[in-house]
């Protein structure tokens, strides 16, 4: 009975990491799957045009969120009814760049409406994590994958690799009526954006930096070496993704935990060690594995074995920021992402002249690593 009692115990304590990490899990599993689904469907070319395209989307609705991801789990966490502001703010910000990147750059629908949709739905699930509403939290994350799947396959097959695009915009947007929701039972104050103008600020900065660093890397890749090996670094981007599930994962768990200056430092070591023991694993198995699923994609294979070494700083960095923002020291994230945009992105276009996509996984590797060595240093000097 003791070990059953133990065991009922434990669950309760760690019963929101479990109903949200088992989201996480199953809707990056599921689209991972998908997405390695699509590459062996697609081809390298076919595979590098879409990643390309939809780098474009993400760093416009990145943009668009002014950094309010963040802001919201935050103040959320702390009570603040913040989020009416947000969502007015960021869903205009949204239909400004949506129209900007369709009449300037594209002219494709499904570009545009991804931006709006993945602004929302951001928005939408990082309210529900400063809410601790981790069922809700599962039921959206994983619909939202699942309808994502049925579109964005059957779109493919009518219209071709736009279709995809358009697929995961539609997925996003059954889950509005919440925004509509919260403008109808809570007023909109202003005064709650001002106030917290620097962390808001700093939390755009970083946002920015961030998905310049991780997304910036396919406009440069593809003009340099061409849509079918930006086919292949890709797939090795999409390894690293699956990787990121579990720092990922404990981030959103640890936020709100940390805002309210709760400990964790058991559960931050149990992250690492994760973190090491897939690495060792992606080293080993990718030259068995790639060749036999993928056997189109055989030059991502040291692509792989480079990015899985990545997730190591990667998850230490991702703890620290975690710590930082709960702390509502922004500066430090901040200052974190510049460094880690500062060597990536010349890394990577000096090492793909010299070593064609391999050279552009150590440029992420490298931009992780002083990203992660910047933020432990700062870490033991704000605790003095």
């Amino acid at each position: 009975m003791k070990i059953l009692e133990k065991i009922k115990i434990l669950y309760q304590n760690f019963k929101g990491l479990t109903t949200m990490g088992a989201a996480t899990f199953v809707s990056n599993g599921l689209g991972g799957l998908f997405w390695f689904y699509m590459a062996s469907l697609m081809g390298t070319e076919a595979y590098g045009q879409i990643s390309y395209f939809l780098a474009i989307g993400i760093i416009g609705s990145r943009i668009s969120l002014l950094g309010f991801a963040n802001t919201m789990i935050v103040y959320s966490a702390k009570g603040v009814k913040i989020q009416p502001p947000i969502y007015l703010i960021a869903i205009l910000g949204s239909v400004i760049t949506s129209l900007i990147l369709f009449f300037v750059f594209l002219y494709d629908v499904g570009i545009s409406l991804y931006v709006i949709g993945f602004v929302t739905f951001t928005l939408i699930t990082s309210d529900l994590l400063g809410r601790k509403q981790y069922k809700n939290y599962a039921k959206y994350l994983i619909s939202q994958k699942i309808i994502l799947i049925i579109l964005s396959v059957g779109l493919y097959h009518l219209i071709g690799f736009t279709g995809v695009i358009l697929g995961i915009a539609i997925s996003f947007l059954p889950y509005s009526f919440v925004i509509y929701k919260e403008f109808k039972n809570t007023k909109i104050d202003f005064s709650l954006i001002r106030s917290r103008a620097k962390f808001i600020t700093n939390s755009f900065a970083n946002d920015l930096t961030g998905t310049f660093g991780g997304y910036l890397d396919k406009l440069i890749v593809a003009p340099m070496l061409g849509f079918a090996m930006l086919g292949n670094y890709q797939l090795g981007i999409q390894f690293m993704l699956i990787f990121e599930i579990v720092p990922v994962m404990f981030y959103h768990y640890l936020l709100p935990k940390d805002a309210r200056d709760e400990s964790n430092t058991n559960l931050k070591k149990v992250v690492m060690l994760i973190s090491v023991a897939l690495c060792i694993l992606a080293i080993i198995l990718s030259p068995v594995v790639i060749p036999i699923l993928f056997p189109e994609f055989t030059e991502a294979v040291p692509v792989i074995q480079i990015l899985s070494v990545a997730i190591i700083p990667f998850t230490a960095a991702t703890i620290l920021n975690s710590k930082f923002l709960g702390m509502e020291k922004t500066k430090f994230v901040l200052t974190g992402s510049i460094i880690l945009i500062s060597v990536q992105i010349p890394s990577i276009i000096g090492l793909a002249v010299l070593y064609g996509i391999n050279g552009a996984a150590v440029g992420i590797l490298l931009g992780n690593t002083c990203q992660a060595i910047y933020l432990i240093l700062g870490y033991k000097i704000s605790q003095k």
